[in-house]
């Protein structure tokens, strides 16, 4: 065995190596390291962990086996710790990162569009075809206005600041709760995608029956393409979380379930902005005197160029690399 002066003469200088590495990433962080400092920094590391095990061994009560340990800790935590939250980071994600987390949950999101979107359809035709299913399925004070021929979607100027405001917090709240429902094992999730998608087909069916279906399809169409997307991403965000506490798989369900917990926040998070569009056009737009071809044409285009900007970023991604 060396003694404590040999094993230090002999080690000094790649402690010094660590110690200068370590203090040149302090305030940026490793962002400026060439690729060869950033290997330096990680052998160097290993190379002091491996002289912390023998110090441990050996020199267990001396001061040099603290200073060692306490240099080891200090380069652990800046190899391997989150990168800090930014704005930077934020717009990364939105612009890239968010893209191939929804094509790498397309099968959940696929089966969150059915149980939304198969619903909607049926209860369209049941509202439109029966009277019996048409009180059953559609709220009694939106069948008196609509039986009167006029719709609940008139919004006076001044208000529709406040309206646009109310609208997208109230659709974020939704998706939120589609998302949440998740954690009951995707039941609470399929019980919100398969209500609202009643209710939905069910008013736009009676609307049709009452003669106001185009009215009332020109509000939505404007907003309801980005609206109704979000939803069933945040849906498909909420199957991830029930898929990953019914099959663990060979994780303990409480790593399956942080695992997939990442992957839907991470969903759910993308489509906030959007959300907030939605909103805006809702609060503003919907209700105006715009004509309704308009309208019509408005929804189909802001939905088309989003998927356009979400394959454009996927495919700017390249395989195997790292997302944030």
């Amino acid at each position: 065995m060396p003694s404590l002066s040999q094993f230090i003469d002999g080690r000094r200088e790649r402690w010094l190596r660590l110690e200068h590495l370590l203090a040149r990433s302090e305030g940026n962080g490793l962002r400026r390291f060439s690729v060869g400092e950033l290997d330096d920094l990680g052998r160097t590391y290993r190379q002091v962990v491996s002289d912390l095990a023998i110090a441990r061994r050996d020199f267990p009560d001396d001061q040099l086996t603290a200073t060692l340990n306490a240099l080891a800790s200090r380069a652990h935590l800046r190899l391997y710790r989150a990168p800090t939250g930014t704005w930077r980071r934020l717009g990364t994600f939105l612009t890239s990162g968010f893209s191939r987390r929804l094509c790498d949950a397309g099968g959940y999101v696929a089966l969150a569009a059915a149980l939304l979107f198969v619903p909607a359809l049926w209860a369209y035709v049941a509202a439109l075809t029966s009277e019996d299913l048409r009180q059953a399925l559609v709220p009694a004070q939106l069948r008196e206005v609509m039986e009167r021929g006029r719709t609940w979607t008139e919004i006076q100027g001044p208000l529709r600041p406040l309206m646009a405001t109310v609208i997208f917090t109230n659709n974020i709240r939704v998706s939120f709760v589609a998302f949440a429902g998740g954690v009951l094992a995707g039941l609470g999730t399929v019980f919100v995608l398969v209500t609202n998608g009643v209710l939905l087909g069910g008013v736009m069916g009676a609307a049709q029956h009452y003669g106001v279906g185009r009215a009332l399809g020109g509000f939505v169409a404007s907003h309801g393409y980005l609206e109704l997307t979000c939803i069933v991403i945040a849906g498909g965000a909420g199957l991830i979380l029930g898929d990953a506490l019914l099959r663990p798989g060979l994780l303990r369900r409480r790593d399956a379930l942080t695992r997939g917990g990442r992957q839907a926040v991470e969903l759910v998070i993308g489509t906030t902005p959007v959300f907030v569009l939605a909103g805006l056009v809702e609060g503003f737009v919907s209700p105006s005197g715009l004509p309704d071809t308009v309208k019509f044409l408005l929804g189909p285009l802001l939905w088309l160029g989003w998927v356009g900007f979400i394959v454009f970023c996927a495919r700017r991604v390249r395989p195997g690399r790292t997302l944030p």
